[in-house]
Order: structure tokens, then C-alpha cells, then sequence
């Protein structure tokens, strides 16, 4: 018993009082905004990313040595600079997914009443996957240790996946629209940029000498052993992916997509694109819910032996979820094409 009361006093002041969450009223007032998210519907213009938007491992994002070399910078400077980057951004720990995708949250007071409405709409666009899902956003209670707080903190970040503790969520002046809201929700829930994918080289060309030097870490790659295709191509249309301006020193393009039509296309979504839809409802609930999951990161490349009689056995072993073999046959559903070279973002669910 003195035990329990000394627990019950730990965790009773553990919510600070400038912590609140979103009410009904908030909810209410949702309704009242546009009920589908456009670029009318933003309070304000998006803003440059002056530090980028990740939190956490930012050693993952890998710039070869030899493509500064080419730009006439010293390796050791860049190394320097990458130190200093990864000292900003702070959060050490390993990324992890949230317990049966469950995110306790709370948000500053600071947000005024039309603010709060907006994140209780950006709310109810993930609700909507919510139903299908696994992933919901629930106020914190004093026994939630690990939970998001939502905040006016320094410009537009989140980190990836559960960090542990009071995790921030800036959502600053610059910052409150749907699509930032939602592109750092998802960040939160898993999801990295688009343009940090392992192939990513394939499908868009980095313009180095236009990028403001203390911006490269921003254009790495993320390591294949810290996140998962899962079997879909490039996706131009994906909100995860920034603009073909971002971190730009000169006004030029940063980078460019290989599919020229598709350079006015990057970093202009306003909502999830259709495979980010298939994500959400295939993929991640059979990932939570299941404990489904892939036991290497490769299953992208070996996708076409998923339906081999030879490599049936192997592949439910190791890439059971990128094959679907997790849900009944009778329940399977098919991968969705990329349609106008649409596909999905990639994800960190381990």
C-alpha cells in the first residue's frame, strides 16, 4: 500500500499545467472550417524549414563524403557541421512504435481558439483512418510517462515514431495548416520523408550546389535497417515529400524529379496521396494489430517471389507482411497501382 500511494503521487503532478488537450468544443469548431483541406483553407503560408523537421536520429541520414568533395567543401568541415546538426536536433534514443497505436497526447495553451480548431481538424483526418486502423490519438492520462506534446516551440518538427518521455511537436505560427499539421502527425506516427528513401536516386536527381550548406543533412538517405518500403515505388504525390525549393541558398531548385513533369508535383500535397491511404489501412494496422511484420528490410526487392511455390516458405518467414501473407486470402487486398506515379511513403514501425 505505501507503495501504491508513493506511485499514485509520482505520476499525479506529471502533467504540467500548461498542458491541455482538445475539447468537444474544439471538435465543433473543426466542422466550421473547410470540410476538405485546400490551399484556401490555410491560416497561413507555408513556411522554409530553415533546420528541417526531424528529431532524432539524424545520423541515419547519410551525405557520401566524396559528393561534398565534389562541391569543393573539406569531408572534415561537413563532418563538423553534421555534429552540430545532430547536437540540435538531441533525441538519442531508438525509435519505437507507440503500444497497440495508441499516441497519448496534450497540446500548449498558447493555440488560440482558431489554431486549436485546425488541429482538431487535422485530428479528425487521421480519425477517419483511425476507424481502420489502429493509430489514435488520445488524451494523456497521468499514467502515460511516453506521450506527444503539441506546442509553439521553434518553427515546424516532430521526431519519428515514440521517443520516449514528453516528445515534442512544434507546430509553430509558420506552421498551422493541414499539411504541415498532418506531415508532422505523421512523422509521429512512423513515417519519414519521401525524399530520404534508400532508392531515392532513381527517382529524383539532388541539386547539391544549390542547397544551403548547413541544410545537407537534410537530403541523406535513411538506412534500409531503420525503415521499410514495403514493396511500394517512389511517390510524387506523397505529403511526406518536401519541395522542389526546399533549403534552396539561391532561389534554384534543390532537386528535380527524374520524370520532369513531376518536379511541380513534389511537396504540393494538402492530404495523404492514395498509397499513403493503402499504408495506413493495410500495412499498419496488420503491423500494430497483428505484430505483423517484415524480418528484413530486402522484402522491396524480392516482392516478385512472394507467390513463388519455391519461396513460399521463406517469405512468410521473413516478409510476411510486405507479402501479405498476415490476413486471410479471402481478405487479402491487392497493392495499389501508382497511379500518375503515385505511391508510398516509408515507414518505421520496429
Amino acid at each position: 500500500l505505501p507503495f501504491l500511494r508513493a506511485f499514485i503521487a509520482d505520476v499525479s503532478f506529471s502533467i504540467p499545467e500548461d498542458e491541455v488537450f482538445l475539447t468537444e468544443d474544439d471538435f465543433r469548431n473543426a466542422e466550421l472550417l473547410t470540410s476538405s483541406p485546400t490551399k484556401s483553407s490555410r491560416l497561413l503560408p507555408r513556411q522554409s524549414f530553415l533546420h528541417g523537421d526531424i528529431r532524432g536520429k539524424a545520423a541515419w541520414k547519410l551525405v557520401t563524403f566524396n559528393q561534398i568533395a565534389k562541391l569543393g567543401f573539406s569531408p572534415y568541415s561537413f563532418q563538423k557541421t553534421r555534429r552540430k546538426g545532430a547536437r540540435r536536433n538531441g533525441v538519442i534514443t531508438g525509435i519505437k512504435k507507440w503500444p497497440n497505436g495508441r499516441v497519448p497526447y496534450m497540446i500548449s495553451g498558447q493555440y488560440t481558439e482558431r489554431e486549436r480548431a485546425l488541429l482538431a481538424r487535422s485530428f479528425q483526418l487521421l480519425q477517419e483512418y483511425h476507424k481502420r486502423t489502429c493509430i489514435r490519438f488520445v488524451p494523456r492520462t497521468p499514467l502515460d510517462r511516453d506521450y506527444l506534446y503539441i506546442g509553439k516551440i521553434d518553427g515546424c518538427f516532430s521526431d519519428v515514431g515514440r521517443a520516449g518521455g514528453r516528445q515534442e511537436l512544434s507546430l509553430d505560427d509558420g506552421c498551422m495548416q493541414y499539411d504541415t499539421a498532418i506531415h508532422e502527425l505523421m512523422h509521429s506516427v512512423g513515417f519519414y520523408h519521401e525524399h530520404e528513401r534508400w532508392d531515392r536516386d532513381n527517382h529524383i536527381r539532388i541539386l547539391w550546389q544549390n542547397i544551403d550548406r548547413d541544410a545537407y543533412d537534410q537530403f541523406g538517405k535513411v538506412d534500409l535497417s531503420e525503415s521499410s518500403y514495403y514493396g511500394q515505388v517512389y511517390d510524387y504525390y506523397s505529403i511526406m515529400h518536401y519541395d522542389s525549393l526546399a533549403f534552396s541558398k539561391n532561389g534554384l531548385e534543390t532537386m528535380v524529379a527524374r520524370r520532369p513533369e513531376m518536379t511541380v508535383v513534389i511537396g504540393s500535397a494538402i492530404d495523404f496521396s492514395p498509397v499513403e491511404n493503402y499504408l495506413f489501412i493495410n500495412l499498419l494496422k496488420k503491423a500494430l494489430v497483428l505484430d505483423c511484420t517484415d524480418k528484413t528490410n530486402l522484402c522491396w526487392r524480392w516482392l516478385d517471389r512472394c507467390g513463388s511455390f519455391f519461396f513460399e516458405r521463406i517469405m512468410k518467414e521473413f516478409c510476411a507482411l510486405s507479402c501479405g501473407y498476415c490476413i486471410p486470402k479471402s481478405k487479402m487486398t491487392a497493392p495499389v497501382k501508382a497511379a500518375k506515379g503515385a505511391s508510398a511513403s516509408y515507414l518505421q514501425l520496429g
